[in-house]
C-alpha cells in the first residue's frame, strides 16, 4: 500500500533540477517577475515612440494612433496565444531566452526599417498607411513581447508545482501591467523629449538583450553554453548598427535645427530665394508653419495678412489673441501696427516657443504675452475679453485639433470677444467639390454660433483645390461692400483682399456636420481628402 501511494509533487525549477529539492525559487520568482515587467515596460514605449515615426509621415491623428494601437493590440494577442502554446510545447528559461532575444534584435532594427520603409510607405494615405507601416515595423516585435507574460506565467506555476495556478497569473499580468503604466509615463515624460528616438529604441532593446543574457544564464551549467548564445545575440548588434547607420536618409544641409518635442517633429530650415535673400522655415511633421525673411518683415504665409481686414471691421484693435504660435509673425506684425495694443499668444508646446526665440524674432517683442498651454483650456479659465481673436492653431491639413472646431468651442471664443469684437480662424480645405467636408463642417458649426459669417478664399477662382481659407465670424454686421466701397485708391491691398471674398452660394454648409463635443468626426472628414 505504501508503494502505490502518490508522492508529494516537489516544486521544481524549470529544467534546473533532477531529483534534488529545489533552491533559490525565490531569486528564480523575482527574475521571471523583472522580465515581465520589463516587456510590459517595452510594449508602452515602442508604441508611444512608434507614433513619433508615423508622424512625419501621416500626421498625428486619429487614424494614426488607431492604426498603431490596432496593429499593436493584434499583434499582442496573436503573441499570448503563441507564447501560452510554447508554454506547453517546452518550459524552459531557454525559449524564453530565445523570445526574449528576438524580440530584442527586432526592437534594434526599428530605425533600421524605418530608414528603409519611409520613403515608401509615406505614399500610402493616411487610413491604410499607418496600419501597413505598423504591421511592417512594430508587428514582431509586439508579438514577441505579448508571448512572454503567458509564458512566464508557466514558468512561475512549475515553481510551485502547479498550486497556485491563478495567483501566478494575476501576479504576472499585475506585474506586466505596471510596467507598462511606468513604460508609458517614462516615454511621454521622459525617453521621448529627452533622447532621438534612435536612442530610445536601442534602450529599450538592450534592457531586453540583458533579460535575454540573463535567462540564458540561468539555463545552462556549462558557462560555455551561455556564452555561445550571448555572443550570437550580441554579435548581430554591430549588424544592425551599420545597418541603421548606412540606410539613415541623408541630413538636408538646409535644415539648422531639428528636435522631437511633446507634440511634432520640430525643423528649422534657412533657404535661398532666387532674389539672393534668405527666409526661415519653420516646419511641425510634415506641415509648413511659418516663415520669416531675413531682410523684409513682409509676411511670407499669404493667409495671415487677412489679419489687416480686423480693423475694418472692428473699427478698434486694442487687444488680440492669437491661438497658435508657429513663428510668432502675426502677433509680431500686429504690435508693430499697434505697439500699444495688448496681444496674447497661446502655445501649446513649448519647444515651439523656445524655437521662436532662437531662430525667429520672438525676443523682439518683450510685450507680447505668451501663454503654453492649449488654447481652448486657457480661453476657458480666462476672463478677459478681446477685439480680435485669430485661430491659427491648425496643423496644415493633415493634423487639425478636432476639440477647436466644436460648437462648444466657438461659444468660448464667442464669449471671450468684446464690443464689436471679431473672430478670424485659418483652415486649409476646398471650398466646393470632394475635398471641402471639413470646411462645410466648419462653416456650418460657427454660424450656428455667430450671427455673421464672411468667407474668404486666396484663391477665389479655383475652389475646388485645397488651399488656405480665411473665415470672418461676428455678432454685428460686418458690412463688406460698404466698407469695400468707401476704401481710398491708395489702398489697393485692402481691396485686393476683400476682392477674394465668396458669396454664399459658392459654398454648401446643407451637407457639412454640426461639430460638437459630443459627436465630432473632423478627422474622418480629413480622412475623405487625404484617401484621394
Amino acid at each position: 500500500m505504501t508503494s502505490r501511494k502518490k508522492r508529494k509533487k516537489s516544486p521544481q525549477k524549470p529544467e534546473m533540477v533532477n531529483s534534488s529539492p529545489p533552491k533559490n525559487l525565490l531569486s528564480h520568482r523575482i527574475v521571471l517577475v523583472i522580465m515581465a515587467f520589463t516587456a510590459g515596460a517595452a510594449v508602452m514605449i515602442i508604441e508611444l515612440s512608434a507614433i513619433r515615426i508615423l508622424a512625419p509621415w501621416f500626421g498625428s491623428s486619429l487614424y494614426t494612433w488607431t492604426g498603431l494601437i490596432g496593429v499593436i493590440l493584434t499583434a499582442m494577442s496573436a503573441g499570448y496565444y503563441i507564447g501560452g502554446w510554447l508554454a506547453d510545447k517546452k518550459t524552459s528559461y531557454l525559449v524564453l531566452s530565445h523570445i526574449l532575444a528576438i524580440a530584442a534584435l527586432f526592437i534594434f532594427a526599428i530605425p533600421l526599417f524605418a530608414n528603409l520603409l519611409g520613403t515608401p510607405l509615406a505614399k500610402y494615405n493616411v487610413v491604410m498607411g499607418p496600419v501597413i507601416a505598423s504591421i511592417f515595423m512594430f508587428a514582431l516585435p509586439g508579438c514577441l513581447l505579448g508571448a512572454v507574460s503567458p509564458y512566464i506565467i508557466r514558468l512561475v506555476s512549475l515553481l510551485s508545482a502547479d498550486k497556485h495556478i491563478g495567483l501566478s497569473a494575476g501576479t504576472v499580468y499585475m506585474v506586466s501591467t505596471i510596467g507598462s503604466v511606468l513604460g508609458t509615463f517614462a516615454s511621454g515624460f521622459w525617453l521621448i523629449p529627452s533622447f532621438d528616438l534612435g536612442n530610445v529604441f536601442w534602450f529599450t532593446g538592450s534592457a531586453i538583450a540583458l533579460l535575454a543574457c540573463l535567462g540564458y544564464f540561468l539555463s545552462f551549467r556549462q558557462r560555455a553554453a551561455f556564452a555561445v548564445h550571448a555572443v550570437i545575440l550580441l554579435g548581430a548588434l554591430p549588424l544592425l548598427v551599420l545597418g541603421s547607420a548606412l540606410t539613415r536618409p541623408p541630413q538636408d544641409p538646409r535644415i539648422v535645427y531639428e528636435k522631437m518635442s511633446f507634440y511634432h517633429l520640430i525643423r528649422v530650415f534657412k533657404k535661398k530665394l532666387p532674389s539672393g535673400s534668405g527666409i526661415t522655415e519653420l516646419y511641425l511633421d510634415t506641415t509648413r508653419e511659418g516663415a520669416l525673411y531675413d531682410k523684409s518683415k513682409e509676411i511670407p504665409i499669404e493667409a495671415l495678412r487677412y489679419w489687416e481686414l480686423a480693423p475694418l471691421f472692428s473699427g478698434k484693435l486694442e487687444s488680440a489673441l492669437v491661438l497658435g504660435g508657429g513663428t510668432f509673425t502675426l502677433p509680431e506684425v500686429f504690435l508693430d501696427h499697434f505697439p500699444r495694443a495688448r496681444v496674447e499668444v497661446v502655445e501649446i508646446d513649448p519647444a515651439v516657443v523656445a524655437v521662436g526665440r532662437h531662430f525667429f524674432r520672438l525676443n523682439d517683442y518683450p510685450r507680447m504675452h505668451i501663454a503654453v498651454e492649449d488654447a481652448r483650456r486657457y480661453l476657458a479659465r480666462m476672463n478677459k475679453k478681446y477685439d480680435l481673436i485669430f485661430g491659427d492653431a491648425y496643423n496644415g491639413w493633415r493634423s487639425v485639433p478636432a476639440h477647436l472646431l466644436t460648437k462648444e468651442f466657438f461659444q468660448s471664443v464667442q464669449s471671450r470677444l468684446g464690443y464689436r469684437g471679431i473672430f478670424m480662424m485659418h483652415l486649409i480645405n476646398a471650398v466646393k467639390g470632394n475635398d471641402s467636408a471639413l470646411f462645410s463642417s466648419v462653416i456650418k458649426t460657427i454660424s450656428q454660433v455667430f450671427k455673421e459669417t464672411l468667407v474668404f478664399a486666396i484663391r477665389p477662382h479655383h475652389l475646388t483645390s485645397i488651399q488656405s481659407i480665411i473665415i470672418v465670424a461676428a455678432d454685428f454686421d460686418l458690412q463688406p461692400d460698404s466698407i469695400l466701397s468707401s476704401l481710398p485708391p491708395e489702398k489697393k491691398s485692402l481691396k485686393k483682399l476683400l476682392l477674394t471674398r465668396l458669396s454664399p452660394q459658392n459654398y454648401n454648409t446643407q451637407d457639412g456636420y454640426l461639430l460638437t463635443d459630443s459627436f465630432n468626426p473632423a478627422e474622418y472628414l480629413i480622412a475623405q481628402t487625404l484617401r484621394e
